[in-house]
C-alpha cells in the first residue's frame, strides 16, 4: 500500500557523488567498497536502464545484457556482496562507499548521519510498491473496514512519518505538514512530478519468469 524508490547512495565521508550505475560497477576507488540489492527488480531494473533499455519490458536480450554486467561486477570483486536493507548501517559508518538503495531506509538514517546522499541515477531509479491483499477466505469487510481506516490522511501521515517511504493517498502530504513539515517537504518522501517521471517499474511477467529467477539466484552465489 505504500511505495519507494530504488537509486543509488553514497557516504560523503568516502566518496563524491556516485550517479549512474556505470560509475558504481566500473570505478576502481569504489571497488570492494559497494553492495546491490538482492531484489532483482530492483538491480537488474537500475542496469538495464543504465544500459538504455527498458525494465518493463524484459526480453531475453536486456535481460542477459543486464545479467552479464552485475555478474562481472561480482567476478571482478566490484560488488562486495547482495543485501537486503542491511546495507544501511554499513553505509551510515562508512564501511561502504556506496550502494544501490531504498529512498526510505537513507531517509531514515540521515538523523544520524547527514553525510548520506541518495539520488535518482542518470539514466532513471525504479519505483515499487507493497500492496495490501485479502487473501482468499479471508473476512472482506474485516480487511476492507482496515484498510479504510490507513487511506484516511490523517492516519497515514502517522504511518509516512514512521516508515518515511512514499505514502499513497491523497492528502497525506498536507496531514503530516501539521505534525512532521520537514518530512512533508522531503523529495524522498514526496518526490516531485519531475522525479517521479524518471522511476520505472519491472516487468512482472519477468519476476515470474522461473529461468530469470534461477540465473537471478547463482549471481546472488544462492
Amino acid at each position: 500500500w505504500q511505495s519507494g524508490m530504488t537509486g543509488i547512495a553514497w557516504n560523503e565521508d568516502i566518496t563524491g557523488p556516485v550517479t549512474s550505475i556505470t560509475q558504481l560497477f566500473e570505478d576502481a576507488k569504489l571497488k570492494g567498497k559497494i553492495t546491490a540489492l538482492n531484489g532483482m527488480g530492483d538491480t537488474m531494473g537500475l542496469v538495464m536502464l543504465d544500459n538504455g533499455d527498458d525494465p518493463a519490458k524484459v526480453t531475453d536480450a536486456t535481460w542477459k545484457s543486464a545479467l552479464d554486467r552485475v555478474q562481472t561486477a561480482v567476478d571482478s570483486g566490484q560488488i562486495r556482496r547482495f543485501t537486503g536493507n542491511d546495507y544501511a548501517q554499513p553505509l551510515a559508518k562508512g564501511d561502504l562507499a556506496a550502494a544501490i538503495a531504498w529512498s526510505g531506509d537513507i531517509y531514515q538514517l540521515l538523523s544520524s548521519n547527514p553525510k548520506l546522499k541518495w539520488a535518482i541515477p542518470d539514466k532513471g531509479a525504479m519505483i515499487w510498491t507493497d500492496n495490501m491483499i485479502i487473501p482468499k477466505g479471508g473476512s472482506a469487510p474485516t480487511a476492507s473496514t482496515f484498510m479504510n481506516f490507513v487511506y484516511d490522511p490523517a492516519v497515514a501521515a502517522q504511518i509516512a512519518a514512521y516508515v518515511a517511504y512514499v505514502p499513497p493517498v491523497k492528502g497525506t502530504k498536507e496531514a503530516l505538514a501539521k505534525i512532521d513539515p520537514d518530512l512533508a517537504n522531503n523529495p524522498l518522501v514526496f518526490p516531485s512530478d519531475a522525479d517521479l517521471a524518471k522511476t520505472h517499474q519491472f516487468d512482472s511477467a519477468a519476476l515470474n519468469n522461473q529461468t530469470y529467477i534461477e540465473q537471478w539466484q547463482q549471481v546472488l552465489g544462492a
